[in-house]
């Protein structure tokens, strides 16, 4: 049975980015060289039809994973169908080289073997931690990447009850964060895994923070008093549509230097770090108890055998576009990816299922952002608002990925350097200068009109209908109250002023995140549940929390949580926990 493949066509003109990113104003130059070296190997998909989604509609698959007729489900993740309205390109961050290796690697293949307590499989946030943690363990721990340096998109990290919170006076009403974090994850998150994070992530923050050379808690302010709002203590942004948690901290350094600061901090504490030796197949006795891991270095394959455990930290799956066909829905997938995390292949993924892990249900979580950040008012291919424009990223990001063609337009107008002042908060200040945004929404990438309808008309929407849209919101603004989707009244700014200016929308990309079931230790479970013994997730390459899309009101709430987890392996295999 063949995959159904989905395609847009998207003229180059229509693929120009535009506006920016939050995560432009997160990551360091190292990032931007290399998303930009991989901008021409973007991977296409072959054209499908709409006739083959309805052939292929009437089959399934029993429990061995066949395909039989009259349901659609499969164990198969390979012979997965996802029906469609509308076809929509399935697009991975580029082409990456995959690790893992499905069949069994013989014995006469391995030129080296190794004896260690502990392997950790992937150098970003989650693997360093879990590292130096092992480390300090008195562990002896070797730390395999897949890439010439590890990996860090955001130099950012978060909580509830560290020092840093006391630092800033911080206290939060911990009943309504994990309120509106079981809504984020459409009650299908694992509550004990949330739970953890709020008895335990300011301790593992603690001392994470404590390896750092700066130890001036005054140079990790709270990331929404970063910008021009510095006394701004409310546990959330109340002008938000939906609490936007004040619980991120910016750290003092580029996110560009950070690989190389915490790479520094390991090999001091005595790990073996191996970059360009990513690992490949676990390794399992007669019981199914992980022993250890194959790696393949210039030599060839080498194995470890692990007598604590092996560790899977290699983050989530954006360059493999078999798994995000797979696992994610047509509509789930961005037209644009975020990330220089190149070596996400999905390796950690395949090998912990190759013995027996389960996963999180499909379709599985993406990070997503709107390109542009502002709450600018947004209209569809058909003229009309569809959503009240000042919600969390990843809300907005989907409403957008709704929409007919998985795209928008944002709208301003000539004034909007004036007017920017009604949407400018807390949440939104910390990531750049008001200039910024202003020229974002003015650039070249912009279509710009002295009409409302000839903006229609270069947009190639119903005029009748884009104008009415505009005259709506108008007189809304005026009145002070948006009786359609409450977007917050004081925050609305007339669309009146010419030039008027539209930029063409799609989301992006962070990451996946949807990976292996894990419990509060972090073992990989089976798919009755129970621990695998030996075996360890952490970071994007475990999951049970994130449900169609990532909680970003819960402000840094996945970077704080690869810093706890990663700090818990290294008690569970220390005998501390």
């Amino acid at each position: 049975m063949k995959q159904i493949t989905e395609t847009r066509n998207v003229s180059e003109a229509e693929k120009a980015k535009s506006g920016l990113s939050r995560r432009s104003f997160l990551t360091g130059a190292a990032a931007t060289a290399g998303l930009a070296a991989m901008a021409g190997i973007v991977g296409c998909s072959p054209s499908g039809s709409a006739s083959t989604a309805g052939a292929e509609a009437g089959s399934t698959a029993n429990g061995s994973g066949t395909q039989t007729a009259g349901a659609m489900q499969t164990t198969d993740p390979s012979k997965a169908v996802w029906p469609v309205v509308e076809e929509v390109e399935v697009g991975a961050a580029g082409e990456g080289k995959i690790a893992f290796v499905a069949e069994p690697i013989s014995e006469s293949d391995i030129v080296a073997t190794h004896d260690v307590d502990v392997v950790v499989c992937g150098l970003g946030p989650a693997g360093d931690a879990a590292a130096l943690s092992c480390a300090e363990q008195g562990l002896k721990t070797v730390a395999v990447e897949k890439q010439t340096v590890g990996n860090y998109n955001s130099a950012t990290i978060g909580g509830t009850n560290s020092k840093l919170n006391e630092h800033w006076g911080m206290t939060y009403d911990l009943d309504a964060w994990m309120g509106d974090a079981m809504v984020d994850c459409a009650f299908q998150g694992e509550m004990e895994l949330y739970r953890h994070w709020l008895e335990t992530n300011g301790e593992a923050v603690d001392w994470y923070i404590s390896h750092f050379d700066n130890q001036n808690l005054d140079d990790y302010p709270l990331t929404f008093a970063a910008g021009d709002f510095p006394d701004f203590r409310d546990q959330w942004d109340t002008t938000s549509l939906s609490r936007s948690w004040n619980t991120s901290f910016n750290l003092p350094y580029a996110p560009g230097d950070l690989a190389g600061i915490l790479a520094g901090i390991l090999q001091e504490a005595g790990v073996e770090i191996r970059y360009s030796c990513p690992a490949c197949q676990l390794v399992t006795d007669d019981a199914g108890k992980v022993t250890g891991v194959i790696v393949k270095s210039d030599e060839g394959f080498e194995q470890y055998n692990c007598a604590k455990g092996v560790v899977l930290a290699t983050g989530g799956y954006e360059f493999n576009q078999q798994m995000l066909k797979e696992r994610c829905r047509p509509r789930g997938v961005p037209g644009a990816w975020l990330t220089g995390a190149f070596g996400n292949t999905g390796d950690g993924h395949q090998m912990g299922l190759a013995v027996g892990a389960a996963e999180d249900e499909f379709p599985q979580a993406i990070m997503l952002d709107p390109e542009q950040l502002m709450p600018y008012l947004r209209v569809n291919k058909l003229g009309k608002r569809f959503t009240p424009e000042y919600e969390p990223y990843g809300h907005l990001a989907l409403a957008i990925q709704a929409q007919p063609g998985t795209y928008d337009y944002y709208i301003v107008d000539g004034d909007i350097a004036n007017k920017i002042d009604k949407i400018w908060t807390p949440s939104s200040s910390c990531y750049g200068p008001k200039e910024v945004w202003v020229a974002a929404a003015t650039s070249e990438n912009a279509l710009k009109a002295d009409t409302l309808e000839e903006l229609a008309e270069l947009m190639e929407v119903p005029v009748d209908d884009f104008v009415a849209s505009i005259n709506r919101w108008n007189e809304m603004a005026a009145a002070g109250k948006d009786e359609d989707f409450n977007f917050p009244g004081e925050m609305m700014m007339t669309i009146d002023t010419p030039p008027f200016y539209a930029t063409k929308e799609h989301a992006d990309g962070l990451c996946t995140a949807g990976g292996l079931l894990v419990d509060t230790e972090c073992r990989v479970l089976d798919k009755e549940r129970q621990p695998i013994d030996g075996l360890f997730a952490i970071g994007l390459t475990s999951g049970g929390m994130f449900y169609n899309t990532y909680p970003h009101n819960l402000n840094c709430l996945s970077h704080t949580r690869n810093c706890l987890m990663g700090y818990t392996v290294g008690k569970v295999l220390g005998g501390q926990a």
